[in-house]
Protein backbone atom coordinates (compact mmCIF):
# COMPACT_ATOMS: atom_id res chain seq x y z
CA UNK A 1 0.00 0.00 0.00
CA UNK A 2 2.77 2.63 0.87
CA UNK A 3 4.46 2.07 -2.45
CA UNK A 4 0.80 2.37 -3.82
CA UNK A 5 1.00 5.97 -2.66
CA UNK A 6 4.43 6.52 -3.75
CA UNK A 7 3.64 5.81 -7.34
CA UNK A 8 0.29 7.62 -7.48
CA UNK A 9 2.04 10.84 -5.73
CA UNK A 10 4.98 10.50 -7.78
CA UNK A 11 2.86 10.65 -10.99
CA UNK A 12 1.04 13.48 -10.05
CA UNK A 13 3.72 15.48 -9.40
CA UNK A 14 4.87 15.06 -12.93
CA UNK A 15 1.40 15.02 -14.19
CA UNK A 16 2.47 17.16 -16.61
CA UNK A 17 5.72 16.84 -18.47
CA UNK A 18 5.91 15.09 -21.88
CA UNK A 19 2.65 15.86 -22.64
CA UNK A 20 0.99 17.18 -26.07
CA UNK A 21 -1.75 19.72 -24.56
CA UNK A 22 -4.94 21.18 -25.85
CA UNK A 23 -4.13 24.03 -28.35
CA UNK A 24 -5.48 27.42 -26.61
CA UNK A 25 -5.35 31.54 -27.77
CA UNK A 26 -3.05 33.01 -25.14
CA UNK A 27 -2.59 36.32 -24.47
CA UNK A 28 1.13 37.49 -25.57
CA UNK A 29 1.70 39.89 -23.07
CA UNK A 30 4.26 39.57 -20.69
CA UNK A 31 4.10 40.63 -17.34
CA UNK A 32 6.39 42.95 -15.24
CA UNK A 33 8.45 40.63 -12.75
CA UNK A 34 9.90 42.14 -9.96
CA UNK A 35 11.81 40.57 -7.17
CA UNK A 36 11.19 42.08 -3.44
CA UNK A 37 13.46 41.44 -0.23
CA UNK A 38 12.02 42.31 2.77
CA UNK A 39 13.29 43.50 6.24
CA UNK A 40 10.58 43.39 8.83
CA UNK A 41 10.53 44.05 12.98
CA UNK A 42 8.47 42.01 14.82
CA UNK A 43 6.10 44.08 17.05
CA UNK A 44 6.77 42.99 20.51
CA UNK A 45 3.52 42.84 22.76
CA UNK A 46 3.96 42.12 26.38
CA UNK A 47 1.38 40.18 28.25
CA UNK A 48 1.42 38.89 32.03
CA UNK A 49 -0.68 35.77 33.23
CA UNK A 50 -4.17 37.32 33.20
CA UNK A 51 -5.44 38.00 36.82
CA UNK A 52 -9.07 36.98 38.41
CA UNK A 53 -9.53 32.93 37.96
CA UNK A 54 -6.10 31.62 38.46
CA UNK A 55 -6.75 28.20 36.68
CA UNK A 56 -8.24 29.74 33.66
CA UNK A 57 -5.46 32.15 33.45
CA UNK A 58 -2.88 29.59 33.16
CA UNK A 59 -4.61 28.12 30.28
CA UNK A 60 -5.74 31.12 28.37
CA UNK A 61 -2.94 33.07 28.58
CA UNK A 62 -0.38 31.12 27.00
CA UNK A 63 -2.88 30.41 24.32
CA UNK A 64 -3.17 34.08 23.55
CA UNK A 65 0.72 34.38 23.38
CA UNK A 66 0.53 31.44 21.26
CA UNK A 67 -1.35 32.31 18.77
CA UNK A 68 -0.47 35.87 18.58
CA UNK A 69 3.23 34.63 18.12
CA UNK A 70 1.30 32.26 15.38
CA UNK A 71 0.79 35.50 13.09
CA UNK A 72 4.42 35.77 13.10
CA UNK A 73 4.88 39.66 12.44
CA UNK A 74 4.54 39.43 16.60
CA UNK A 75 6.78 38.44 19.37
CA UNK A 76 4.34 38.23 22.88
CA UNK A 77 5.98 38.02 25.67
CA UNK A 78 5.08 36.94 29.76
CA UNK A 79 7.13 39.51 30.94
CA UNK A 80 5.77 42.59 31.92
CA UNK A 81 7.76 46.32 31.04
CA UNK A 82 10.11 47.66 33.05
CA UNK A 83 9.22 50.55 34.83
CA UNK A 84 10.25 53.75 33.69
CA UNK A 85 11.39 52.57 30.51
CA UNK A 86 9.76 54.02 27.55
CA UNK A 87 10.03 51.28 24.59
CA UNK A 88 8.35 50.82 21.29
CA UNK A 89 6.30 48.07 22.70
CA UNK A 90 2.91 46.88 23.83
CA UNK A 91 1.63 45.92 27.36
CA UNK A 92 -1.57 43.66 27.42
CA UNK A 93 -3.40 43.47 31.23
CA UNK A 94 -6.03 41.48 31.45
CA UNK A 95 -8.61 39.66 33.84
CA UNK A 96 -10.67 36.28 33.46
CA UNK A 97 -13.40 35.22 35.62
CA UNK A 98 -16.24 32.37 35.13
CA UNK A 99 -19.72 32.97 36.51
CA UNK A 100 -21.87 30.07 36.34
CA UNK A 101 -21.64 28.97 32.30
CA UNK A 102 -20.22 32.10 31.29
CA UNK A 103 -16.53 33.05 30.51
CA UNK A 104 -15.50 37.24 30.90
CA UNK A 105 -12.36 38.68 29.75
CA UNK A 106 -11.60 42.02 29.80
CA UNK A 107 -8.38 43.27 28.80
CA UNK A 108 -6.46 47.14 28.04
CA UNK A 109 -4.10 47.43 25.64
CA UNK A 110 -1.23 49.94 26.41
CA UNK A 111 1.24 51.70 24.22
CA UNK A 112 4.42 51.66 26.21
CA UNK A 113 6.30 54.04 24.37
CA UNK A 114 3.32 57.03 24.57
CA UNK A 115 2.24 55.60 27.97
CA UNK A 116 -1.16 55.46 27.03
CA UNK A 117 -3.82 53.49 26.61
CA UNK A 118 -5.05 52.49 23.30
CA UNK A 119 -8.15 50.18 23.89
CA UNK A 120 -10.40 48.36 26.56
CA UNK A 121 -11.74 44.73 25.47
CA UNK A 122 -14.72 42.75 26.67
CA UNK A 123 -15.77 39.30 25.71
CA UNK A 124 -17.59 36.60 27.21
CA UNK A 125 -17.93 33.06 25.94
CA UNK A 126 -19.22 29.32 26.63
CA UNK A 127 -17.48 27.75 30.05
CA UNK A 128 -17.69 24.91 27.65
CA UNK A 129 -15.30 26.83 24.82
CA UNK A 130 -13.31 28.97 26.66
CA UNK A 131 -10.64 29.74 24.02
CA UNK A 132 -13.43 31.59 21.95
CA UNK A 133 -13.06 34.97 23.93
CA UNK A 134 -9.41 34.48 23.41
CA UNK A 135 -9.47 34.04 19.75
CA UNK A 136 -11.46 36.88 19.12
CA UNK A 137 -9.15 38.92 21.46
CA UNK A 138 -6.35 37.56 19.65
CA UNK A 139 -7.54 39.24 16.52
CA UNK A 140 -8.61 42.57 17.75
CA UNK A 141 -4.93 43.08 19.43
CA UNK A 142 -3.34 42.14 16.13
CA UNK A 143 -5.59 44.62 14.25
CA UNK A 144 -5.18 47.21 16.66
CA UNK A 145 -0.84 47.02 16.55
CA UNK A 146 -0.27 46.09 12.87
CA UNK A 147 -2.93 46.84 11.06
CA UNK A 148 -3.52 43.27 9.42
CA UNK A 149 -6.80 41.45 9.70
CA UNK A 150 -5.97 38.55 12.42
CA UNK A 151 -6.43 34.92 11.40
CA UNK A 152 -6.89 33.17 14.85
CA UNK A 153 -10.74 32.50 14.14
CA UNK A 154 -9.73 29.79 11.53
CA UNK A 155 -9.43 26.06 11.27
CA UNK A 156 -7.11 23.70 9.39
CA UNK A 157 -7.93 20.86 7.56
CA UNK A 158 -5.10 18.09 6.64
CA UNK A 159 -4.36 14.31 5.72
CA UNK A 160 -1.96 12.39 7.96
CA UNK A 161 -0.27 9.65 6.44
CA UNK A 162 0.80 6.49 8.12
CA UNK A 163 1.38 2.43 7.82
CA UNK A 164 -2.30 1.94 7.91
CA UNK A 165 -3.50 4.48 5.85
CA UNK A 166 -4.69 7.72 5.53
CA UNK A 167 -6.89 9.73 7.95
CA UNK A 168 -8.36 13.65 7.59
CA UNK A 169 -8.42 16.06 10.15
CA UNK A 170 -9.75 19.11 11.27
CA UNK A 171 -8.71 21.30 13.72
CA UNK A 172 -8.73 25.06 15.10
CA UNK A 173 -5.68 27.11 13.86
CA UNK A 174 -4.75 27.02 17.81
CA UNK A 175 -4.28 22.76 17.30
CA UNK A 176 -7.31 22.82 19.73
CA UNK A 177 -10.41 20.80 18.67
CA UNK A 178 -8.75 18.16 16.68
CA UNK A 179 -11.65 16.41 14.76
CA UNK A 180 -11.07 13.11 13.08
CA UNK A 181 -13.26 13.57 9.59
CA UNK A 182 -12.40 10.06 7.56
CA UNK A 183 -10.20 7.07 7.69
CA UNK A 184 -9.51 5.51 4.41
CA UNK A 185 -6.50 3.58 2.62
CA UNK A 186 -5.62 6.67 0.81
CA UNK A 187 -7.36 10.26 1.12
CA UNK A 188 -6.70 12.98 -1.47
CA UNK A 189 -6.94 16.82 -1.70
CA UNK A 190 -9.37 17.89 1.13
CA UNK A 191 -11.01 21.35 0.44
CA UNK A 192 -13.41 22.92 2.40
CA UNK A 193 -16.79 24.67 0.78
CA UNK A 194 -16.47 28.82 0.85
CA UNK A 195 -18.65 28.81 4.13
CA UNK A 196 -16.63 26.32 5.72
CA UNK A 197 -19.30 24.37 6.60
CA UNK A 198 -18.50 21.19 4.08
CA UNK A 199 -14.94 19.81 3.09
CA UNK A 200 -14.93 17.35 -0.30
CA UNK A 201 -12.13 15.32 -0.73
CA UNK A 202 -11.03 12.27 -2.96
CA UNK A 203 -10.65 8.40 -2.07
CA UNK A 204 -8.93 5.70 -3.92
CA UNK A 205 -10.02 2.32 -3.36
CA UNK A 206 -9.87 -0.61 -5.41
CA UNK A 207 -8.50 1.10 -8.03
CA UNK A 208 -11.41 3.66 -8.39
CA UNK A 209 -12.08 7.31 -7.41
CA UNK A 210 -14.81 8.22 -4.77
CA UNK A 211 -15.49 11.98 -4.26
CA UNK A 212 -16.81 12.07 -1.06
CA UNK A 213 -18.58 15.50 0.46
CA UNK A 214 -19.06 15.70 4.37
CA UNK A 215 -21.31 18.81 6.33
CA UNK A 216 -19.34 19.31 9.05
CA UNK A 217 -21.73 20.30 11.25
CA UNK A 218 -24.06 17.36 10.93
CA UNK A 219 -21.74 14.80 9.63
CA UNK A 220 -24.10 13.73 6.78
CA UNK A 221 -21.63 12.45 3.68
CA UNK A 222 -22.81 12.06 0.04
CA UNK A 223 -20.83 9.98 -2.25
CA UNK A 224 -19.83 10.35 -6.09
CA UNK A 225 -18.24 7.67 -7.96
CA UNK A 226 -16.92 9.32 -10.82
CA UNK A 227 -14.53 7.42 -13.59
CA UNK A 228 -10.93 9.04 -13.46
CA UNK A 229 -11.03 11.82 -10.89
CA UNK A 230 -6.87 12.95 -10.79
CA UNK A 231 -6.83 16.08 -9.07
CA UNK A 232 -8.49 18.61 -5.72
CA UNK A 233 -12.09 19.33 -6.47
CA UNK A 234 -12.45 22.87 -6.44
CA UNK A 235 -15.90 24.84 -5.15
CA UNK A 236 -17.62 27.11 -6.79
CA UNK A 237 -18.60 30.17 -4.55
CA UNK A 238 -22.25 29.55 -4.16
CA UNK A 239 -21.69 25.60 -3.20
CA UNK A 240 -23.74 24.14 -5.93
CA UNK A 241 -20.85 22.64 -8.45
CA UNK A 242 -17.49 21.93 -8.10
CA UNK A 243 -15.28 21.99 -10.51
CA UNK A 244 -13.34 18.16 -11.16
CA UNK A 245 -10.18 17.25 -13.16
CA UNK A 246 -10.80 13.94 -14.75
CA UNK A 247 -8.73 11.57 -16.57
CA UNK A 248 -9.73 9.97 -19.71
CA UNK A 249 -7.51 7.61 -21.58
CA UNK A 250 -4.35 9.35 -22.01
CA UNK A 251 -6.34 12.77 -21.91
CA UNK A 252 -7.00 15.06 -18.41
CA UNK A 253 -9.73 17.43 -18.90
CA UNK A 254 -11.76 19.95 -17.08
CA UNK A 255 -15.21 19.69 -16.16
CA UNK A 256 -17.69 21.69 -13.78
CA UNK A 257 -20.05 19.20 -11.67
CA UNK A 258 -23.47 20.02 -11.04
CA UNK A 259 -24.15 18.73 -7.32
CA UNK A 260 -28.17 19.04 -7.52
CA UNK A 261 -28.11 17.28 -11.00
CA UNK A 262 -25.28 15.20 -10.65
CA UNK A 263 -24.37 15.98 -14.38
CA UNK A 264 -21.02 16.71 -16.10
CA UNK A 265 -20.53 19.71 -17.90
CA UNK A 266 -17.08 20.11 -20.31
CA UNK A 267 -15.34 23.16 -19.68
CA UNK A 268 -11.67 22.24 -21.66
CA UNK A 269 -11.40 19.07 -23.53
CA UNK A 270 -8.71 17.96 -25.97
CA UNK A 271 -5.63 15.87 -26.36
CA UNK A 272 -3.00 16.07 -23.64
CA UNK A 273 -2.92 17.09 -19.72
CA UNK A 274 -4.70 19.81 -17.95
CA UNK A 275 -5.26 20.68 -14.20
CA UNK A 276 -8.02 22.90 -12.62
CA UNK A 277 -6.21 25.23 -9.49
CA UNK A 278 -8.87 27.61 -8.60
CA UNK A 279 -11.76 29.59 -8.71
CA UNK A 280 -12.23 33.43 -8.78
CA UNK A 281 -14.32 34.25 -5.49
CA UNK A 282 -16.68 35.95 -8.25
CA UNK A 283 -17.08 32.44 -10.16
CA UNK A 284 -15.86 34.07 -13.38
CA UNK A 285 -12.36 33.09 -14.11
CA UNK A 286 -11.17 29.02 -13.82
CA UNK A 287 -7.00 29.57 -12.89
CA UNK A 288 -5.78 26.25 -14.61
CA UNK A 289 -1.81 24.62 -15.46
CA UNK A 290 -1.09 22.97 -19.23
CA UNK A 291 1.64 22.65 -21.26
CA UNK A 292 2.66 22.92 -24.74
CA UNK A 293 5.50 20.96 -24.20
CA UNK A 294 8.26 23.37 -22.90
CA UNK A 295 7.17 22.71 -19.47
CA UNK A 296 3.76 23.05 -17.33
CA UNK A 297 2.28 27.22 -17.41
CA UNK A 298 -0.27 29.00 -15.36
CA UNK A 299 -3.42 29.84 -17.70
CA UNK A 300 -6.71 31.84 -16.86
CA UNK A 301 -10.36 30.95 -18.80
CA UNK A 302 -13.18 33.34 -18.32
CA UNK A 303 -16.10 30.98 -17.42
CA UNK A 304 -18.70 33.13 -19.28
CA UNK A 305 -16.35 33.36 -22.40
CA UNK A 306 -14.52 31.15 -22.48
CA UNK A 307 -11.70 32.90 -23.64
CA UNK A 308 -8.24 31.86 -22.33
CA UNK A 309 -5.22 34.06 -21.34
CA UNK A 310 -1.70 32.78 -20.04
CA UNK A 311 -0.16 34.23 -16.57
CA UNK A 312 3.21 32.70 -16.25
CA UNK A 313 5.98 33.37 -18.30
CA UNK A 314 8.84 33.11 -15.68
CA UNK A 315 10.54 29.80 -15.69
CA UNK A 316 9.75 26.36 -17.04
CA UNK A 317 7.63 23.99 -14.79
CA UNK A 318 4.34 26.15 -13.10
CA UNK A 319 1.87 24.74 -10.36
CA UNK A 320 -0.57 25.06 -8.09
CA UNK A 321 -2.53 28.60 -9.36
CA UNK A 322 -4.57 29.93 -6.26
CA UNK A 323 -6.68 33.25 -6.25
CA UNK A 324 -6.48 35.40 -3.70
CA UNK A 325 -9.45 35.52 -1.28
CA UNK A 326 -10.44 39.15 -2.93
CA UNK A 327 -9.33 37.31 -6.14
CA UNK A 328 -6.99 40.50 -6.91
CA UNK A 329 -4.09 38.14 -7.44
CA UNK A 330 -2.91 34.91 -8.35
CA UNK A 331 -0.71 33.04 -6.40
CA UNK A 332 1.27 30.14 -8.01
CA UNK A 333 4.49 28.59 -7.52
CA UNK A 334 7.36 28.43 -9.90
CA UNK A 335 10.17 25.66 -9.66
CA UNK A 336 13.56 26.28 -11.26
CA UNK A 337 16.64 26.00 -9.13
CA UNK A 338 14.07 26.04 -5.90
CA UNK A 339 10.58 26.98 -5.19
CA UNK A 340 9.66 30.37 -5.56
CA UNK A 341 6.26 32.29 -4.69
CA UNK A 342 4.82 34.20 -7.71
CA UNK A 343 2.40 36.86 -6.18
CA UNK A 344 0.47 37.73 -9.99
CA UNK A 345 -1.75 40.97 -10.06
CA UNK A 346 -4.55 40.38 -12.49
CA UNK A 347 -5.67 44.04 -12.86
CA UNK A 348 -2.27 45.64 -13.62
CA UNK A 349 -0.11 42.15 -15.21
CA UNK A 350 2.68 42.85 -12.89
CA UNK A 351 3.93 39.40 -11.14
CA UNK A 352 6.11 39.66 -7.58
CA UNK A 353 8.66 37.07 -7.25
CA UNK A 354 9.09 36.13 -3.19
CA UNK A 355 12.04 33.68 -2.81
CA UNK A 356 11.97 31.62 0.37
CA UNK A 357 14.31 28.76 1.25
CA UNK A 358 11.81 26.45 1.23
CA UNK A 359 10.55 23.89 -1.20
CA UNK A 360 6.55 23.91 -1.19
CA UNK A 361 3.54 22.21 -2.67
CA UNK A 362 -0.16 22.50 -2.06
CA UNK A 363 -0.06 26.37 -1.09
CA UNK A 364 -3.60 27.62 0.11
CA UNK A 365 -4.75 31.57 1.24
CA UNK A 366 -6.24 32.33 4.32
CA UNK A 367 -9.21 34.04 4.20
CA UNK A 368 -7.38 37.54 5.32
CA UNK A 369 -5.39 37.25 1.93
CA UNK A 370 -2.02 37.79 4.51
CA UNK A 371 -1.21 34.25 4.95
CA UNK A 372 -0.73 31.34 3.35
CA UNK A 373 -0.26 27.58 4.40
CA UNK A 374 1.52 25.12 2.21
CA UNK A 375 3.62 21.61 2.57
CA UNK A 376 6.90 22.54 2.35
CA UNK A 377 10.48 21.31 3.32
CA UNK A 378 13.58 23.55 4.33
CA UNK A 379 16.12 23.85 7.26
CA UNK A 380 13.38 23.40 10.26
CA UNK A 381 12.35 20.25 8.54
CA UNK A 382 9.37 18.93 6.81
CA UNK A 383 5.90 19.61 7.53
CA UNK A 384 3.28 22.21 6.81
CA UNK A 385 4.31 26.14 7.06
CA UNK A 386 2.57 29.20 7.50
CA UNK A 387 3.97 32.13 6.07
CA UNK A 388 3.12 35.98 5.45
CA UNK A 389 3.66 37.33 2.50
CA UNK A 390 4.41 40.91 3.10
CA UNK A 391 7.08 39.90 5.58
CA UNK A 392 8.25 36.90 3.94
CA UNK A 393 8.18 35.27 7.78
CA UNK A 394 7.42 31.63 7.88
CA UNK A 395 6.90 29.11 10.87
CA UNK A 396 7.09 25.28 10.65
CA UNK A 397 3.53 24.59 12.05
CA UNK A 398 2.51 21.69 11.98
CA UNK A 399 6.41 19.06 11.95
CA UNK A 400 5.98 16.17 10.31
CA UNK A 401 6.94 14.34 6.55
CA UNK A 402 3.01 12.21 7.24
CA UNK A 403 0.99 15.58 6.87
CA UNK A 404 -0.66 16.38 3.68
CA UNK A 405 -2.98 18.71 1.42
CA UNK A 406 -3.56 21.58 3.78
CA UNK A 407 -6.70 23.33 3.56
CA UNK A 408 -7.53 26.44 5.29
CA UNK A 409 -11.50 28.37 6.48
CA UNK A 410 -12.80 30.40 8.87
CA UNK A 411 -14.02 28.47 12.03
CA UNK A 412 -17.64 30.37 12.52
Amino acid sequence: MRQFCKILILLLSLFFLNSNFLYCKSNSQTPTITVESTAFSKIIIRIPDFKGDLLLSSKLTPLLRKLLNYHLIVLALKNPPLPGFKTKEFYLKGTVTQYKKSIYLKAELWDILKNQQIKPFNFFGDYKHPEAPVYLLCNRIIKEISGYQGIATTKIAFVKRSMNGDTLYVMDFSKLHLKKIKTADLILFPKFSPSGRKIAYIIYKNGKYILEITDLYIGHIQKFFINGLSSSPIWYPDEKALILTLSEGKNVNIYKFDLLTHNLYPLIQGKGICQAGSISPDGRYLAFVYDKGLGPQIYLMNLETKKIFRVSFEGKYNTSPRFSPKGDYLLYLSQSSGTRLILYNIKHNKAKILDLPLSLEDPVFSYTGDYILARGKGKEGTGIYIIHLDSQLYYLYLPGKNFLFPDWSKLW
